[in-house]
């Protein structure tokens, strides 16, 4: 009998097609291993079609107390199917549920997660789980010797696959009865959509990217002006922070902050750390600004302008 790899299907989470895609990659080096999703709620008829993103199996756990998430239900019913079927390896999206969530089962089932990953790669017989450390300066590579199953959370946006082999999914429905007798902890008091982010990098088509380089406010000032010109969002490296022109990581890019993939990618200004590199993979094109000719992040950019960054923005905001 196969083994199993099994994905948290979270609703309406992109991250469900990168770990199903992943784990599809991973079941190939390996040999012998069956992709499965997991999918929870009160209403999965929809469930069987996970087959299209990659399930090769999509075990159904449905109950009304699942209608609406609360974290202890929903890790019960994970325990019960984890100790039923025993997978080897469990991958959740390291979304704001999941993220709390797969502790919680780990802490159920008495074994070892490795969070919010930024790859997942197996060798050596043993699957390594590449997580970022010291704000993004080093990859510690992560795994999981003896307890099953292996866990690992894997952040959104970030997994580099191939399109995911489709399947006419099998599906096993879950017997829920002992959720009849389980109370939650948690009261549900309503969902409130979170305000439109005006300047959400992850979805935007444009980004312009700040990196240490912008050290004026001319700069700066340049910098949102072609962003503005091109109806792009603003992004900076973790470095850029450290300049004091902004307050927070909301719109960092990076193994510590956010991978982007726009159609186009503007840096200016920045080196093109590893670490920074990670979160810009997935951008269609790329083109870098640095006044050092031997930047590493032109490695990365199909075109690369080596000059002032504050005079080559303000020339191409004048032209727009």
């Amino acid at each position: 009998m196969a083994k199993e790899i099994w994905v948290y299907a979270q609703k309406d989470a992109d991250v469900v097609k990168e770990l199903l895609a992943k784990s599809q990659e991973i079941a190939k080096v390996i040999g012998e291993y069956k992709v499965c999703a997991v999918a929870l709620g009160d209403d999965l008829k929809d469930a069987k079609n996970l087959g299209d993103l990659g399930a090769e199996k999509v075990y159904a756990v449905e109950h009304t107390s699942l209608k609406e998430y609360r974290c202890d239900l929903y890790a019960k019913a994970i325990e019960k199917l984890v100790q039923k079927y025993q997978p080897e390896y469990f991958f959740f999206g390291a979304t704001a549920i999941g993220s709390e969530l797969a502790p919680t089962v780990v802490a159920l089932v008495k074994t070892g997660l490795a969070a919010h990953c930024i790859d997942l790669r197996y060798g050596k017989d043993r699957l390594n789980c590449m997580v970022p450390a010291f704000g993004g300066k080093v990859i510690s590579e992560i795994y999981i010797p003896n307890a099953r199953p292996v866990m690992a959370s894997v952040r959104p946006g970030i997994l580099q696959t191939e399109e995911a082999a489709k399947y006419e999914a099998e599906l096993v429905c879950e017997d829920t009865s002992f959720l009849n007798d389980e109370t939650s902890t948690e009261e549900f008091l309503g969902f409130e959509e979170n305000q439109k982010d005006t300047n959400n990098i992850e979805d935007a088509d444009v980004v312009v990217s700040a990196g240490r380089g912008i050290t004026s406010d001319a700069s700066w000032n340049a910098l949102t002006q072609l962003a503005d010109k091109v109806d792009g969002a603003i992004a900076w490296s973790r470095s850029f922070i450290d300049t004091g022109r902004v307050k927070d990581e909301s719109s960092m890019i990076g193994t510590s902050g956010k991978s982007v993939k726009p159609k186009l990618l503007v840096n200016a200004g920045v080196s093109g750390a590893a670490q920074y590199v990670c979160g810009i993979a997935r951008a269609k094109k790329v083109i870098s600004i640095n006044k050092d000719p031997k930047a590493p992040i032109f490695a990365y950019s199909d075109y690369g302008v080596v000059g002032d960054a504050e005079k080559i923005l303000t020339a191409v905001a004048a032209k727009l």
